[in-house]
């Protein structure tokens, strides 16, 4: 039967450093041991399981943050696409568009007799607001 291990103060503080990602020299001297100490410490399946929960809820906190600005950030950039400013209004509708998945447009030459002759028939903004409504008929 395998025997309960419980951590005492020193060994939950070194735990909680090393889930912050404190290097163990620096580890060892705060909770006032040798690093070998601390290197005994990891092979405690208790301490190891605690260092890896405190991971694990960390990453959890980051990634719920990252989701809340990622909110804030495309919001943003939809401000942006009615910039007066063109090249700013450009640059956030194709972020805008990679973003959400759409391909890459490829660039199509007009010539100018076609341009001159009236036979462009779909607005360039039309376009981009069938694009990103689901398509052009």
């Amino acid at each position: 039967m395998t025997q309960k291990y419980t951590l005492d103060e020193r060994q939950i503080r070194a735990a909680r450093m090393e889930a912050e990602g404190v290097v163990m020299r620096e580890i060892a001297e705060e909770v006032g041991v040798t690093r070998k100490t601390v290197y005994r410490w990891r092979e405690i399946p208790e301490y190891t399981a605690l260092v890896s929960g405190l991971l694990a809820d960390t990453q959890r906190a980051a990634r719920a943050t990252l989701r809340a600005g990622a909110r804030t950030a495309a919001a943003r950039v939809l401000a942006l696409v009615e910039s007066d400013d063109e090249r700013i209004a450009l640059s956030a509708a194709q972020t805008l568009l990679d973003r959400t998945g759409h391909p890459k447009a490829e660039r199509v030459e007009v010539s100018a007799e076609v341009e001159a002759s009236g036979q462009l028939t779909v607005d360039p903004g039309e376009a981009l607001a069938a694009m990103l409504a689901g398509g052009l008929d």
